[in-house]
């Protein structure tokens, strides 16, 4: 059974995804068709300009010859011209270029969020926030910079370091071939330096990823740290991360300076191959001083790739690694494995667990251990309990956040895994005691709950959950800016502005995950109040800590260790004096501490 309970299988339903080669480069290939009308530009712009060194030998061999001034001045019109055309094909082309590009990024970022939307919360659990920020954003922004360069720059200086060979082959083929012949070195330094640059990229990109994540961490932890007085321990940490990541990229600099140099070299001694092999045949009467000038002034073209991808291979390497890392969440099999596609016409929440046994994914405890539970349909049930006793695992697994083990789940009689899981959670609506909020302003908060809502009907939930009057008060009443995670709202109206939300969507099934366990009495009196509206006619779940709050329930079920050890109401388990009846001692006698005045 431990064996099975954690594999995490693909979906085939989620090949929106698209498939996504195992090389930037290929990546490249497959989008080539996008790239059409801006090569086609960029071609254009290379064969504008590719005879300007054959025209430089006409200047010196036929004009300058017999001193034929005007000529001179023809061509060079023609030459500005030619730069003319090729300044037009080049502006042109890089924007044509730059949008298809970025529309190509903005796929790839969609394509990694929708595979968030996916991915099993067994996967997500273990990943940090700072690694996944640093895919969507850092990454692909090193992929979009290396791409421009690549469709923008290096291919358009491939076809022009062609065609000016091209050129050079018909003026004088011998010194051509001298030139050719020195081609495989370059095969032998890419076998040489390119293994190590991957190997020390990788090794890089992993540090940024640490460093990343962990920073990330840290600063979403800041209030922790500093009500502690943890801060040094905290920059040590992330010093320990930020000196692995500065190793790596010494080490890629060292193995970077050693390349560039070395094709530097290499670019120097073609240079003297060229002016000294040129002076030669120069001499012998077998080539002319302009066509020796044509090579000078061609062989920088020529060489043109070459000094362009030294100049950008750590960059080049820096995006292969970050496409790796992205293409790793993208081709990621831990996904969510629900297939169904039943929509019920006419939903009424009633759920039941069968057997059900459940462990979260890397643990061996069972949670849930051949458990069984009827929350009826339009009936407000609470489950109460010690921490660890299962309260909010039932929650996860009604909404699909999880699959069982083995056993069973079904809504109004349907195994869970018929429904269409997007659809079922559509039906539903959380409210937790850890309240996300969005950064933008009240309305924004409460319509992500249903997009198309009216402002009436914004303001009708936010009155039905007690949120209207505070939210009036605030300087630009439904208009105000909550801040991050709702940092600028008291726990209390952060709580009702999510009941209002849940309001709004009109849900079928209300889950309640400790939803005042946090909050003052008065707020919590608030909540209370809002819950009781909300709940008429659905299915509510209330996970509870504070045993006072769940006095209305239609039934309480207390829980132990993931096992059911009593239920029915609450005046029936106060009267039975068993397990809920000790839980309840327990907080009114923590309470009484709480209020206690010490003497002196």
């Amino acid at each position: 059974m431990g064996a099975e309970r954690n594999v995490l299988k693909p979906s085939a339903a989620h090949a929106e995804n698209g498939y996504y080669p195992p090389t930037l480069i290929r990546y490249l290939i497959s989008n080539r068709r996008v790239f059409y009308p801006g090569l086609l530009s960029a071609l254009f712009r290379s064969a504008v300009i590719a005879p300007i060194p054959w025209l430089f030998q006409v200047i010196i061999d036929d004009q300058v010859a017999v001193g034929h001034t005007p000529g001179i001045f023809y061509i060079a019109v023609i030459v500005v011209g030619m730069l003319l055309l090729h300044y037009a094909f080049a502006v042109s082309g890089a924007i044509l270029i730059s949008r298809q590009n970025g529309l190509m990024m903005m796929r790839l970022r969609g394509g990694i969020f929708n595979k968030l939307h996916f991915l099993h919360f067994g996967f997500l659990d273990r990943q940090k926030t700072g690694r996944l920020l640093s895919k969507y954003a850092f990454d692909t922004q090193r992929i979009e910079a290396v791409t421009m360069q690549i469709m923008n720059q290096f291919l358009p200086t491939i076809l022009y370091s062609v065609a000016i060979s091209i050129i050079l082959i018909t003026l004088h083929w011998q010194l051509s071939l001298l030139l050719v012949m020195m081609i495989p070195l370059y095969g032998v330094v890419r076998q040489v330096f390119f293994r190590r640059l991957k190997r020390v990229n990788e090794q890089t990109r992993l540090a940024q990823e640490q460093l990343t994540g962990a920073a990330g961490e840290a600063i979403s932890a800041l209030r922790l740290v500093r009500s502690f007085g943890e801060e040094e321990q905290v920059t040590q940490n992330l010093d320990e991360y930020s000196y692995s990541l500065t190793h790596s990229r010494f080490r890629l600099a060292h193995v970077t300076s050693i390349y560039t140099t070395f094709v530097y070299v290499m670019i120097q001694a073609f240079a003297l191959i060229t002016v000294a092999g040129g002076a030669y045949y120069v001499i012998q009467g077998t080539m002319t001083m302009g066509t020796l000038l044509a090579f000078m002034a061609g062989l920088p073209i020529v060489l043109m790739p070459v000094q362009a991808f030294a100049g950008m291979i750590e960059q080049y390497f820096v995006a292969q690694e970050s496409y790796r890392s992205v293409k790793e969440l993208l081709d990621s099999q831990y996904v969510e494995e629900w297939h169904g596609r039943r929509q019920l016409p006419d939903i009424k929440g009633d759920i039941r667990f069968d057997g059900v046994t459940f462990a979260y994914p890397e643990t061996t405890r069972n949670v849930l251990e051949d458990f069984s539970l009827h929350i009826e349909g339009g009936k407000h049930t609470a489950l109460v309990g010690p921490s660890g006793s299962g309260k909010s695992t039932i929650a996860q697994l009604i909404l699909g956040l999880y699959k069982a083990n083995r056993g069973a789940v079904t809504i109004d009689d349907m195994p869970q895994s018929e429904l269409d899981m997007r659809w079922l959670r559509r039906q539903a609506a959380v409210v937790l005691q850890d309240i996300i909020l969005f950064s933008g302003t009240v309305t924004e908060n409460i319509r992500f709950a249903r997009p198309d809502a009216t402002e009436d009907e914004i303001r009708e939930a936010a009155r039905l959950a007690n949120a209207e009057q505070f939210i009036t008060q605030m300087p630009e009443g439904f208009d105000t800016i909550v801040g991050e995670r709702g940092v600028m709202l008291s726990g209390g109206q952060r709580q009702r502005l999510s009941i209002a939300r849940a309001i709004l969507r009109n849900p079928r099934i209300l889950i309640l995950d400790e939803a005042t366990s946090s909050l003052d009495y008065e707020s919590e009196r608030l909540v209370q109040e809002a819950v009781r509206r909300v709940a008429a006619g659905r299915t509510v779940l209330t996970i509870a800590h504070r045993l006072s709050t769940i006095k209305q329930a239609d039934r309480i079920v207390v829980m132990k260790g993931g096992v059911i050890v009593e239920e029915g109401r609450y005046a029936e388990l106060v009267a039975r004096g068993g397990f809920f009846s000790e839980l309840l001692n327990m907080q009114q006698t923590e309470s009484d501490l709480a209020i206690e005045t010490p003497e002196r």
